[in-house]
Order: structure tokens, then C-alpha cells, then sequence
């Protein structure tokens, strides 16, 4: 085998490039991890809507006619608690979702077919400023799910 010799001006280059390199994929990863929470948050906001509005039109008992939806109260508690009742499985009474409540979810029950339950939901990021823009990082999500009231 033939070993040769490198210049002595290149020691310690790979130190460099490293340096320059590391900071970039460092903020891609944070970008990466931070867009996949996003989803994650996303998707349960609509799975907890989606609950809601099949609640809504699930149990009515109690109600004066079968096309009556649920108590306005135990859908938006559905919503936000997965339960009817409000309350959590932990002593804390946390939400589904960090920083949702009863406040963010509207049922509309206008339409005579159709209950939309909906939500306006502020996401609350772990990056919660760029470091290179120098902006900060704030996302206002809006979802809502329709069922359709039985006949």
C-alpha cells in the first residue's frame, strides 16, 4: 500500500467545514421536527373535532325530537377533554391539546341536516423564534368537521 503524504496547509480544514456546516444542519433538523409536530397537532385537533361533531350527533337522548344535537357544553368537552364530562385522566385537567379549551371550539347547528363543529386553534411552538430571521414563530390553526343530523 502507498500512503501519501498530505499538505500540511490543509490540517484542520475538516474542523472548519464542520463549523460552517453544523449550524445549517442543526436549523434543518429543528425545522424538520418542529413541521412534523405541526402535523401531529393538526391531526389531533381534527380527530377531537371529528369526535365532537359524532357525538353531537350521536347522543341525544334527552333532547326534545331525534333531529336535536347534544348539549352545546359536553360536545365542546368532548372536544377538548375526550370526554363529555370535562374532565381529564390526569389531575391537571389538561386538554388534548396543550393550551385548547371550551373557548376555542364553536358548534353550529343551523343548518337542519348538517352540525359544524369547528375550532380555532393557536399553536404554541418548541422553537418559538428564527434565529436567523429574528422573527417569531406563531401558527393559528383552523379546522372543523361536519356530520349530518339524522333524519
Amino acid at each position: 500500500m502507498i500512503f501519501t503524504r498530505t499538505n500540511s496547509k490543509e490540517h484542520g480544514l475538516a474542523a472548519i467545514e464542520m463549523m460552517v456546516i453544523l449550524p445549517i444542519l442543526l436549523l434543518l433538523l429543528c425545522a424538520i421536527f418542529e413541521v412534523g409536530r405541526i402535523f401531529m397537532h393538526y391531526t389531533m385537533l381534527n380527530k377531537a373535532l371529528q369526535n365532537g361533531a359524532r357525538y353531537a350527533v350521536i347522543d341525544v337522548y334527552g333532547t326534545d325530537r331525534a333531529s336535536l344535537i347534544a348539549d352545546n357544553s359536553e360536545i365542546k368537552n368532548m372536544v377538548v377533554f375526550g370526554n363529555k364530562t370535562g374532565t381529564s385522566n390526569n389531575q391537571n385537567m389538561e386538554s388534548i391539546l396543550p393550551g385548547l379549551s371550551a373557548s376555542n371550539i364553536s358548534v353550529d347547528d343551523s343548518s337542519a341536516n348538517y352540525v359544524t363543529v369547528s375550532a380555532n386553534y393557536a399553536y404554541a411552538p418548541i422553537f418559538t423564534s428564527v434565529p436567523i430571521i429574528g422573527g417569531v414563530f406563531s401558527l393559528n390553526m383552523n379546522a372543523s368537521s361536519i356530520m349530518r343530523v339524522s333524519p
